[in-house]
């Protein structure tokens, strides 16, 4: 998993956008792509790309993380966005539906 600079920027930022919003750092997705129960919904339901959605786990975090992201032409998953996951998310990554 890599995020290019502004990408990674624009999670770190997130409270600035979102008030009582919560700043997402790096470190946080790439625990959450490590989780053993991760989730992966590829393509992401909700995705006009067809980029991938994860549910996982961070430890750093203390939470529940969803990520999206997309494969390169080498693999390589490359960042697109990422943020606390509520709801349906949480629901998902529990078992539910």
């Amino acid at each position: 998993m890599r995020w290019a600079v502004e990408d990674a920027e624009y999670l770190t930022s997130r409270p600035m956008r979102y008030p009582g919003g919560i700043a997402v750092l790096p470190e946080w997705t790439i625990e959450a792509l490590a989780d053993w129960n991760l989730v992966k919904l590829e393509p992401d339901p909700k995705s006009r790309s067809g980029a991938i959605r994860f549910i996982g786990f961070s430890a750093s975090a203390e939470r529940v993380v969803t990520v999206i992201a997309k494969r390169d032409s080498d693999g390589v998953l490359d960042g697109i966005n990422a943020w606390p996951a509520t709801g349906a998310d949480v629901r998902i990554y529990r078992g539910g539906s």
